[in-house]
Order: C-alpha cells, then sequence, then structure tokens
C-alpha cells in the first residue's frame, strides 16, 4: 500500500474525491480527512488513527520499555538479590512488563499531540484547505492519482509511505 495525500481546496472537491476513491474500490476505512476546527465533516471518513500521535510513539514505547526491562531484567540475572534466585523466565517476564507499561505510558503521551507527520500540512490546512489521504495499492498509484486530478486538474498529489514500525 502507497499513502497518497492531497490538499483539497473545499468540502465540494473533497467530498466529490472521496465519492471516486471509494467507487473504485478503497474502503472507507483507508481514506482520511483532516481539516481545521469548524469545518463540518458529517458524512466524511475522519482521520482515524492518523489524527494524533498515539501509534507511533506506542511503538516506540514498546521498543524502549522492552529494551530497559530486558536491562533490568539481566541486571537482577548478574546480580541477585538477597537470597533470591532469578532465572531466564524472569529476565522475559520483567523485559515484557517493560515493553506493555512502556507502550501505554509513551502511547497515552502521545496521544495528547496531534501527528507529527503532519506538520508539514499544518499551515494549509489552518487557511481552509482539507488534507484527504488515501492507502492504494502501490502497483496502482498512477490510477488513483489521475483519478484525484480529473476532479480538480491543478491538485498536488504527494505520496507518503507509511513508516516503518519500531518491531517488525
Amino acid at each position: 500500500m502507497k499513502r497518497l495525500c492531497f490538499l483539497s481546496p473545499d468540502l465540494e472537491h473533497t467530498r466529490q474525491v472521496v465519492g471516486d476513491l471509494k467507487k473504485s474500490g478503497i474502503p472507507e476505512k483507508h481514506i482520511y480527512i483532516v481539516a481545521r476546527h469548524g469545518i463540518d465533516l458529517e458524512d466524511l471518513p475522519d482521520a482515524g488513527p492518523e489524527a494524533d500521535d498515539f501509534l507511533p510513539a506506542y511503538e516506540r514505547g514498546l521498543a524502549f520499555g522492552g529494551v530497559a526491562g530486558l536491562i533490568a531484567g539481566l541486571t537482577a540475572l548478574a546480580f541477585p538479590p538477597a537470597g533470591v534466585v532469578i532465572g531466564g523466565g524472569a529476565v522475559l517476564l520483567i523485559s515484557l512488563f517493560g515493553a506493555g507499561v512502556g507502550g501505554f505510558l509513551s502511547g497515552l503521551a502521545g496521544a495528547a499531540f496531534s501527528s507529527s507527520r503532519l506538520t508539514e500540512f499544518e499551515d494549509a490546512i489552518e487557511a481552509g484547505r482539507i488534507l484527504v489521504m488515501a492507502d492504494v495499492p502501490a502497483a496502482e498509484v498512477e490510477h488513483y492519482e489521475s483519478l484525484i486530478r480529473s476532479a480538480d486538474p491543478d491538485v498536488e498529489v504527494m505520496g507518503i509511505e507509511p513508516h516503518a514500525p519500531v518491531i517488525p
């Protein structure tokens, strides 16, 4: 999948392009709309997970929490507390606990901030334009770009690849 992003000039153009994308086979769950506060998007898909930094922060928290838990578990294995025998299972449990806590807390913190991947579009969104993102099959990118341009030939379609997860 490849993410196509473009700034729509107005709400009517956005509705037309979203309708065209749905008719051509892109499910609504793969279409995201971001607009400034006050623009009514009642019949359009919302930004969903693209609106905030929850998922990227959660992924980073999983990685860092897991590493911190692994270090803590290995330290406890090398320097056991008095009278306690720690084995490999305890190291694994401490690592998993660290990953869980790190992911949860980082995700909560990330949900409080708007998406860092959308910073390049902030000025245009505040000016009243509407950001439309659609995940389309990589083999059919040209087809969907021409579909988007059929509604407005002057629109600039920008592709943003979804970022690779921290933990595959």
